[in-house]
């Protein structure tokens, strides 16, 4: 894996108050990006009519990471107040001008602790599989062609992890992006899922 700024230092973001003065430094370090394929969760409930369908495969990637303050943003009791990070996944699927799909989605990750392993989770459904695949059953092993993410703080690229060397999504000659079509854990049937494992996400 090509790991670029891991666990780098970078601005904290701590006070928003007018005045404030400079944020203090803390830490990030990251892992490699877990892409995989999961089917969509089957429940049941009351007083409501049976429905059969079948479960369908949404693209789920995990990013496991963890963040370190110093004293003054509060150590190991303290929390980051928000982060930016911005996923990339190219798929085995090309344009008409045989540039490769690469799935964008970024988001806001918020209320982070310190000194804890923690997760953002993030997915791509099963409709927008099939329209940029052009066939059903999603494979994570053989329709991902790489991923990458960046970890932004205050605007600026603090750390991040790719599957092939470089920034290879800015490469316009090989790769089209399609933005905004990842989804939030809590835009989708995983939302009740799992309780503590992820930390909070929104869109910026």
């Amino acid at each position: 894996m090509n790991k670029f700024a891991l666990a780098i230092t970078f601005a904290a973001l701590t006070l928003t108050q007018a005045g404030a003065q400079d944020a203090p430094l803390a830490k990030v370090d990251v892992k490699p990006l877990k892409v995989s394929e999961v089917e969509t969760p089957q429940f049941q409930a009351g007083n409501v009519g049976e429905k059969r369908w079948r479960p369908k495969k949404w693209l789920e990637a995990d990013m496991e990471f963890d963040i370190k303050l110093p004293p003054a943003a509060g150590g190991r009791n303290g929390s980051l107040e928000s982060m930016q990070v911005n996923f990339y996944v190219a798929m085995n699927a090309q344009t008409k001008d045989r540039k490769y799909i690469v799935l964008k989605g970024s988001f806001n990750f918020v209320d982070i602790p310190a000194a804890e392993t923690c997760h953002a989770l993030v997915y791509v459904s099963p409709a927008t599989l099939r329209r940029v695949l052009q066939k059903d059953n999603f494979t994570a092993a053989s329709d991902i062609k790489a991923w990458g993410f960046e970890v932004l703080v205050g605007g600026k690229l603090v750390a991040g992890d790719t599957s092939t060397p470089g920034k290879w999504w800015e490469s316009t000659e090989s790769f089209s992006i399609e933005d905004n079509v990842m989804l939030a854990k809590n835009e989708t049937p995983f939302a009740i899922l799992w309780g503590d494992y992820d930390v909070s996400a929104k869109k910026p």
